[in-house]
């Protein structure tokens, strides 16, 4: 039987791993970006709420399933509405990046209708005005929905980034995950700011 003591060790072990994964991905992305400026203006002193996000963004997709087969990929594909330093950010940090075995690929998007094909959305801030109409053309396709936009997640959507003592985090919906196949890993909720909901009827170890 597992003790309290080594399950809350386990516990602080996934936290670690998740916020591991995201600090080298943001990480990744400011390396590039220092190399490909250092001729022409000195790299920024601190991350920007869009790389900090686009890090976590990208770390998402490690941490979802689908509890069915899915359509044959040849890519793993982000793509953003609303907002092009969201996917500004994301290029830099994608750039080699593979998810599922898969080259991730960065996809701006006009509007909502040419998301069909891909394994995440974020809908920027931008979108607020037409986020429900937004997740009621997705409907209960297999996209992960990702976005900054306040009350994301009381409209349907999956995942909210949300400001927490100066820092980005995310909130999870997971009524509105359980509309899909999508699984979340249970390392994923744990390292979530909030989760609403009834817990999901799978779940990744």
């Amino acid at each position: 039987m597992v003790s309290p003591t080594e399950l809350s060790r386990s516990r602080h072990h996934r936290r670690r791993q998740f916020w591991t994964h995201a600090k080298r991905a943001l990480a990744a992305s400011l390396l590039l970006a220092r190399t490909a400026g250092a001729s022409f203006a000195p790299p920024p002193a601190k991350p920007s709420d869009f790389d900090a996000k686009a890090a976590q963004l990208l770390n998402l997709g490690k941490f979802v399933r689908l509890s069915r087969q899915g359509p044959t990929r040849t890519a793993f594909d982000i793509c953003t509405v609303g907002h092009d330093a969201m996917a500004s950010s994301l290029e830099g940090i994608a750039s080699g990046a593979r998810i599922n075995n898969l080259p991730v690929r960065i996809t701006p998007l006009k509007d909502i209708s040419g998301a069909k094909s891909c394994a995440i959305v974020f809908l920027s801030a931008a979108e607020n005005a037409r986020v429900r109409e937004d997740l009621a053309i997705l409907g209960s396709a297999d996209i992960l929905t990702v976005s900054d936009a306040p009350d994301f997640l009381e409209h349907g959507g999956m995942i909210q980034f949300v400001p927490v003592s100066g820092h980005v985090r995310f909130a999870v919906n997971l009524n509105a995950v359980n509309r899909t196949h999508l699984v979340l890993s249970s390392e994923l909720l744990r390292v979530a700011s909030s989760v609403s909901g009834r817990p999901p009827t799978g779940d990744l170890p």
